[in-house]
């Protein structure tokens, strides 16, 4: 029991602070601190009192743009991580909602409903505690926990593509710019991102094998263990890449109306 409360304990930790640092990343990058006022974003009070489908900001002549995304290179790697721009301040928190908790716990209720079985990451906390009755919602801990690793891969991902800019969000009114820019920016940050997935399985593994390179081949248990972390990594990533699309689509799809638009 100690370890289940030290575990659920850990689980909300880095939930917590993972939203934290979202929170304060946003304030002080210079895409919030710079572009603030030159993006014309609604006033605090307005923002308080407007309904929420009304609170989607865009830069002065953002619907003068061109369709084109040549710009998407001009900005280094670096300095797309140290002062982005980020055109909507609830999207990268609106982003960590997705990814930590509504893909992994879509995923969750699959296996449950298809009595699949349990990947590693929702497995072991169970075996590892001494606890014989479960109580409710023991299962939302390690899915978390799990949670707060895809949506920091997506974050990262996210960022390297520019999608919290106004161009891979915005369709333009009654769609005259199209979803060419937000399909486009959220594929690249899907694949950074899955990027990322992969490079922190392959430690994951070195760091479960004793910091040894195992292949295919070796024993039954080494194939076993590799062959489990392919599973666990393609549901993850189908998973996440649905709804986080279909979530980004949807943010776009809403630009398209102007009474979504706030000057």
């Amino acid at each position: 029991k100690k370890t289940m409360i030290t575990y659920h304990f850990n689980a909300l930790t880095a939930w917590f602070f993972l939203n934290i640092i979202l929170v304060y990343y946003v304030k002080t990058c210079d895409g919030f601190v710079e572009h603030s006022l030159s993006l014309s974003y609604p006033r605090i009070e307005k923002i308080s009192s407007a309904p929420i489908s009304k609170l989607y900001a865009f830069p002065e002549g953002s619907d003068d743009n061109n369709d084109d995304d040549d710009d998407f290179n001009n900005i280094s790697i670096i300095d797309r991580f140290a002062s982005p721009r980020i055109d909507d301040i609830g999207l990268p928190l609106a982003d960590t909602l997705v990814a930590q908790f509504i893909a992994p716990s879509f995923q969750v209720f699959t296996i449950s409903l298809t009595r699949s079985p349990l990947p590693t990451w929702l497995s072991k906390p169970l075996q590892d505690s001494s606890t014989l009755f479960f109580e409710r919602g023991y299962l939302l801990t390690p899915t978390l926990i799990h949670g707060v690793k895809l949506a920091s891969c997506w974050i990262l991902g996210a960022l390297a593509a520019r999608a919290y800019e106004s161009e891979a969000f915005d369709v333009g009114k009654d769609y005259s710019k199209g979803f060419s820019i937000p399909v486009a920016r959220t594929l690249r940050a899907g694949a950074f991102a899955t990027g990322l997935l992969i490079i922190g399985t392959q430690l994951d593994l070195y760091h479960q094998f004793g910091g040894r390179l195992v292949q295919l081949g070796e024993s039954q248990a080494t194939d076993v263990r590799l062959l489990t972390a392919v599973d666990e990594l393609i549901k993850d990533i189908i998973f996440e890449a649905s709804f986080l699309f279909g979530w980004r689509m949807y943010r776009a799809n809403l630009t398209a109306d102007p009474t979504n638009r706030i000057r």
